[in-house]
């Protein structure tokens, strides 16, 4: 295999495990309401019609939209300024996360979301809404600390 489609295969590896595991929560947790630790955390299954906190709720189409330019502005960061490091990793974290919740928006609508910290009455979330927040903060560090993971050569 080539050098450089074995790189590409490295960087889409994180953001491929967050899509597999976010469908895979999705379909075994879809239906669901247990406490995993009681007023701590549950599963419990929500249908969510907007983004992060509600927000732009009933807006599937602009969402939907919105999931597409992520994901296409991740692969061409990707591709176009050979990231390294935490660029990369943050990079493919946002994608997988960004495309699987496209995924549940395209064929469903909604976005299933199922991870309920109950002790601090958070949002209910999935697993593609923390590779989006994790990515999103590794990002910011990058940017802000490793500035040499952005080089374009």
């Amino acid at each position: 295999m080539k050098k450089k489609a074995k790189e590409m295969i490295m960087w889409l590896v994180p953001g491929i495990f967050i899509f597999v595991l976010d469908r895979l929560f999705k379909i075994w947790f879809r239906d669901v309401d247990i406490a995993l630790i009681p007023g701590v955390l549950a599963l419990r299954s929500a249908k969510n019609t907007g983004m992060a906190m509600g927000l732009f709720s009933g807006n599937a189409a602009l969402l939907l939209v919105a999931s597409v330019v992520v994901v296409a502005l991740c692969l061409f960061l990707l591709r176009k300024y050979r990231v390294s490091g935490l660029a990369r990793l943050s990079l493919s974290l946002i994608a997988g996360g960004a495309l699987g919740n496209m995924v549940d928006r395209l064929f469903l609508g909604y976005v299933i979301d199922m991870i309920d910290v109950e002790c601090i009455r958070f949002y209910i979330f999935n697993v593609a809404d923390i590779g989006v927040v994790c990515g999103a903060i590794l990002c910011g560090v990058s940017l802000l600390f490793r500035p040499e993971d952005w080089s374009n050569k």
